[in-house]
């Protein structure tokens, strides 16, 4: 059984944290990111799992992996990163890690609020330039202020949480809105009504075909001037076009974002780096010390079920009747 980690493990703090997957077979750790799309294809073409970062694994790449039986994916969207029905129809089992870092993604979420409502970014780079301008960044406080929250799985829960530990209310939507969801004194509201009621909007859904571009241009048009925008989940969930042009025109006072359409975000102008009212990270919510190895752990759990005959976090249980011959 040959296991490959084909875009090097930053994400393992320390190698012993690797001992449980030597022990379920030949692990392979290929040095640092793939070069190109060709790289990456030799570093997986030859491998019975793949551990899985972020790299996109298409209807070719597959092809190019005859024995390839399993991926497990380091986080939550694999839609991003695996043509899963492709996966699917090849007898490819695909496997996520759900829950393994809500708390980390969830404060990150609260810390772009912050730096939004009281300009803590663009004051630093201010002052770091040689100016001195405290009357320019007058801030709002939170307390009190309407917290809308896109989405209550994990994540969006204990974005709750967190909301109303400093003083929010909470209006919130869900695709599968339950009386266990409102939680934290969090009302359930219609999905329209989360944008226009609300101070800050955060979007908390993974991607799926039928997530794809919720947020329009319809319901971003809702929020107030003095409303702020965060996008912590996944990029394609929005209209950023459309978001882009609100934000310009000063119809949405800010907004933050940690994911984007094209990752890693190229170099030179972008639309969202070249806005003065937008913060970015590079999708860095989910990377703290305690999240890396919970979901290094669960990644290795779902494998070593895998080789049991078990199920754990897959995503794809079809593939099981498409694994003759594989």
């Amino acid at each position: 059984m040959r296991i490959v980690i084909p875009e090097g493990a930053e994400f393992v703090q320390k190698p012993e944290h690797l001992d449980p997957l030597r022990r379920l077979g030949e692990l392979v750790v290929s040095p640092g990111h793939p070069r190109d799309r060709a790289d990456f294809i030799e570093r997986v073409k030859d491998a019975d799992v793949v551990v899985l970062d972020y790299t996109l694994m298409d209807e070719e790449v597959l092809a190019r992996c005859p024995r390839l039986k399993f991926v497990a994916f380091l986080g939550i969207g694999y839609a991003s990163c695996i043509d899963i029905e492709a996966a699917t129809r090849r007898g490819i089992v695909v496997s996520n890690t759900p829950d393994y870092g809500a708390t980390s993604v969830a404060e990150h979420c609260l810390g772009m609020i912050l730096a939004l409502t009281r300009h803590i970014a663009t004051s630093y780079v201010s002052l770091k330039e040689g100016r001195w301008e405290p009357g320019r960044f007058q801030g709002s406080e939170l307390r009190g202020k309407t917290l809308g929250l896109v989405g209550l799985g994990p994540i969006g829960q204990e974005m709750a949480r967190l909301g109303a530990g400093v003083g929010m209310k909470l209006v919130g939507w869900t695709r599968h809105a339950t009386p266990d969801r409102a939680k934290h004194g969090l009302v359930l509201v219609p999905l329209e009504e989360v944008f226009s009621r609300s101070d800050v909007v955060s979007i908390h859904l993974s991607l799926r075909p039928e997530t794809e571009h919720l947020v329009s241009r319809s319901l971003l048009s809702r929020m107030r001037p003095d409303a702020y925008f965060v996008n912590t989940a996944r990029a394609k969930i929005v209209d950023n076009a459309a978001l882009a042009d609100l934000l310009r025109a000063g119809r949405i006072a800010g907004a933050a974002f940690d994911v984007y359409d094209e990752e890693p975000v190229p170099p030179g102008p972008h639309v969202f780096r070249d806005l003065p009212n937008a913060l970015i990270t590079p999708h860095i919510g989910y990377n703290t010390h305690e999240a890396s190895l919970n979901m290094l752990n669960i990644a290795i759990a779902t494998i070593a079920a895998h080789l049991r005959g078990e199920r754990l976090h897959v995503v794809n249980p079809d593939a099981f009747a498409h694994r003759s011959g594989r």
